[in-house]
């Protein structure tokens, strides 16, 4: 079976290629097209996989055009905000506000972004003003790490989806960071609660923490406002 759908982005229509036959979606990705293979196929050589043809919404679609155009996918979107995957265009900005050390280089932030959506499907993601289209910081969801220097972990525990039928135990860490010109106006809170929604019924995910350098008060007590309650101090 193969078919071709088309996805709406930025204006255009993408074809996309879906198919339960192996040889066809490997010759659709020769031909430069975007794919999407069917579960219970041998070797999928698509980033998506789906169970039904009729589960090939207009969502799907666009997400694996986009991800086959190397555009970034929109997380979701708040009163104020619009929560995206970060990529190229967003260097300047990230780099002047210094996020972190990983995005030392327009390199390094290029393949993060190629590495981390695509294996794990969640990282830090943009926070883009939905008036402006104005990037004004980073917020999101990582595997807890081995944080040095002095601080405090903070955990959140949220109910399960109702349809999850097995418990997803481990955690995942929160992370923000709001560029000086817009803090205390609401969008870390605002970002934050979105986040944790969209990791509990999209990714399944209910336990969350998030380390806290020893000092910065002002993150305690933002952490403290989302639900999380300090559990100790120093290192996993």
């Amino acid at each position: 079976m193969k078919e071709i759908r088309y996805a709406k982005v930025n204006g255009e229509s993408i074809p996309v290629v879906i198919s339960d036959e192996t040889e066809a979606l490997l010759a659709a990705k020769a031909d430069g097209r975007a794919i999407i293979g069917l579960a219970g196929m041998d070797g999928n050589p698509a980033e998506f996989a789906l169970e039904r043809l009729e589960d090939a919404d207009e969502e799907i679609l666009e997400r694996a055009a986009r991800r086959h155009l190397g555009l970034p996918w929109t997380i979701c979107v708040t009163k104020r905000l619009i929560i995206r995957e970060i990529f190229a265009d967003d260097y300047e900005a990230i780099w002047e506000n210094q996020v972190g050390t990983g995005f030392g280089t327009i390199e390094k932030l290029e393949a993060y972004t190629k590495n981390q959506y695509r294996f794990y499907g969640f990282g830090f993601w943009a926070l883009i003003k939905q008036d402006s289209r104005e990037l004004v910081g980073v917020a999101g969801l990582t595997i807890p790490r081995d944080w040095s220097g002095e601080g405090s972990w903070f955990s959140l525990k949220l109910p399960p989806p109702e349809d999850q039928e097995e418990p997803f135990e481990d955690a995942l860490e929160l992370g923000y960071h709001l560029f000086l010109p817009w803090r205390r106006m609401g969008y870390a809170r605002e970002a934050c609660l979105a986040i944790l929604e969209y990791g509990r019924l999209q990714l399944g995910v209910s336990n969350y923490t998030a380390w806290i350098r020893k000092g910065n008060l002002a993150s305690e007590k933002f952490a403290e406002s989302l639900g999380f309650v300090r559990e100790g101090n120093g290192g996993p």
